[in-house]
């Protein structure tokens, strides 16, 4: 049997004989929700164009679809059944809706909508349509229409639609986010934001021509930006419990998968490399894409971030301040970190509030929340890294951040090396070109000494498998400040950073090292390793002295 990749068209895959993963479950679940408009948001490519694909054929009066459904789920269910081939459904996506300015995003937009008019054409043969509706259809369709037209577009299409059929009509509308967030990228955010906002009101609120309006995007972009009108849309995020299994591969789901192409000796890989995320309350999703490329491939690679656009992500880390790089070094070393996370996230709250990071983070499926407690508008979660997937993606922006500094991995394993071998002129030296390289007087602040040692982690983070970094754990009487561990040889060194105020950098590496020896953070240590190395490091602006027991 054929895999699907990078198909996303329901029929193509049912009448091709690729393999499905039975996800027709969510046509039920929405005829049972009451809510008439609908956002679900979810990673890209986790399945949100073939559901809504899928969702497409069942309800539409086209033809008769039925056949695409025998054997699944949905088929024989009695309350799905009366729905099955009812409706006109106006399907359109904007997943192409990107570009350098508004004009040209603009462009795109407006071919997508004249190219869902053209599905209808026939509508301006119908005797139930007025003249100046047929007018109107036209100016879209040959996209000759005002701006102002093609905000009413979608909203005017479900009217005639309704006109023609006497029927109630079923809106899809796919990534209704990106030109929001190519806005936001490049620069035109309002302008985005103000013409979807106009087009979604018009089509959602209080169109009595719809039987069910549904939305997907990535973002549950902020009420004021978009839906400030829309108090009829019901929101469902990575965080609620409905529809938490349809999108993504479950645990379950994986497996048969593997034993149907078999390969379930393959189980601990694949999940190593693509399991760990957490829909509501659904746990062990795996995210498809790279599962299916898996199988495809036999060998497991960073297939969703290598087609995803990670430049905002990427952007936002290395633009970020000290404090959010030490976080990110702590998640990389498989730490979980605990974060409020606002639920209706805007784009440009990043600019102005550094915590927003978090929520685009997790919408985004670069982390996913562990635990979460939803309190009004926000949740407190535990957020980590799913998989190894993406450790593989935030290792490899730290290693572009200290490329751009002129240093390399290499470098970082040299380093850790003389602290090993307890070479502390060699440390001092190369420590020391780093600090020169790398370290304006200006960053430091009051603040010097976490900034030295998110510094020192960030550095840390490109490591790779070999090494095992932890900070700020509790450890006899306190908290170190870095331990790197060796996976391969039974080997740790411990490191605690001070700043050198008025007292020379001798004399308070000497501090340092003496507060790991009265602290004995060590103790949890020499249950796994044998040999421990302990580093006081004193620094004071771009010079450091080492000292080493």
């Amino acid at each position: 049997m054929l895999l699907p990749s990078g198909i996303d068209d329901f029929k193509t895959i049912i009448e091709g004989n690729y393999y499905y993963v039975d996800k027709t479950g969510l046509i039920k679940d929405l005829l049972l929700d009451g809510a008439n408009a609908i956002l679900i948001t979810r990673p890209r490519r986790f399945g949100k164009s073939l559901n809504f694909s899928m969702i497409k054929y069942f309800f539409s009066n086209e033809k008769d679809y039925s056949y695409l459904f025998k054997g699944m789920k949905i088929y024989n269910d009695p309350i799905a059944s009366k729905h099955m081939n009812k409706y006109p459904v106006i399907h359109i996506t904007f997943k192409d809706a990107k570009a350098n300015s508004w004009e040209d995003t603009f462009e795109v937009l407006k071919s997508a909508i004249s190219k869902e008019y053209d599905k209808f054409s026939y509508l301006l043969e119908s005797e139930k349509l007025k003249d100046h509706h047929k007018k109107y259809f036209l100016k879209i369709l040959q996209k000759e229409a005002e701006p102002a037209d093609y905000r009413e577009s979608l909203s005017n299409l479900s009217y005639y639609l309704e006109i023609h059929f006497q029927s109630k009509v079923i809106l899809l509308i796919d990534e209704y986010d990106v030109p929001i967030e190519s806005g936001y990228v490049n620069g035109y955010y309002e302008k985005a934001v103000d013409f979807m906002r106009g087009m979604l009101t018009a089509a959602l609120k209080g169109n009595t021509s719809l039987f069910k309006g549904l939305l997907t995007g990535v973002y549950r972009v902020a009420k004021e930006d978009i839906f400030s009108g829309l108090n009829n849309l019901v929101v469902y995020t990575v965080l609620d419990d409905f529809y938490s299994s349809y999108f993504g591969f479950t645990d379950d789901e994986v497996k048969k998968m593997l034993s149907d192409f078999n390969m379930l000796d393959r189980y601990e890989e694949i999940k190593e490399w693509y399991n760990g995320y957490k829909f509501g309350n659904t746990d062990g999703i795996y995210n498809p894409w790279s599962v299916i490329n898996y199988i495809s491939l036999k060998q497991p690679q960073a297939f969703w971030v290598n087609t995803s656009s990670n430049d905002l992500i990427r952007n936002l880390i290395v633009k970020s301040s000290t404090d959010i790089k030490e976080q990110i070094s702590k998640l990389i070393s498989g730490e979980v970190i605990e974060k409020d996370i606002k639920i209706s996230t805007a784009l440009r709250d990043i600019t102005y509030d550094k915590e927003a990071i978090w929520s685009l983070f997790l919408f985004a499926g670069y982390l996913t929340a562990q635990e979460k407690s939803i309190k009004g508008l926000k949740a407190y979660c535990k957020l980590l890294i799913p998989n190894r997937e993406l450790k593989e993606l935030y290792v490899d922006i730290f290693e572009t951040w200290l490329k751009s500094m002129n240093l390399e991995p290499n470098s970082v394993e040299r380093l850790i090396e003389h602290l090993f071998s307890q070479d502390e002129k060699a440390f001092e030296k190369e420590f020391n070109e780093i600090l020169i390289k790398v370290l304006s007087y200006h960053m430091l602040g009051n603040e010097a000494e976490r900034v030295y040692q998110a510094f020192v982690l960030g550095m840390l983070s490109v490591l790779g498998d070999r090494f095992e970094v932890k900070s700020e754990k509790e450890s006899g009487f306190g908290r170190y400040d870095v331990v790197v561990i060796d996976k391969k040889i039974p080997r740790a060194v411990i490191m605690e950073f001070k700043v050198a105020d008025d007292e020379d950098l001798e004399k308070t590496a000497l501090k340092a090292l003496e507060q790991i020896e009265e602290k004995r953070y060590e103790v949890d240590l020499k249950e796994r390793v044998s040999n421990i190395v302990k580093a006081g490091i004193a620094l004071k602006g771009k010079r450091c002295r080492c000292k080493i027991v």
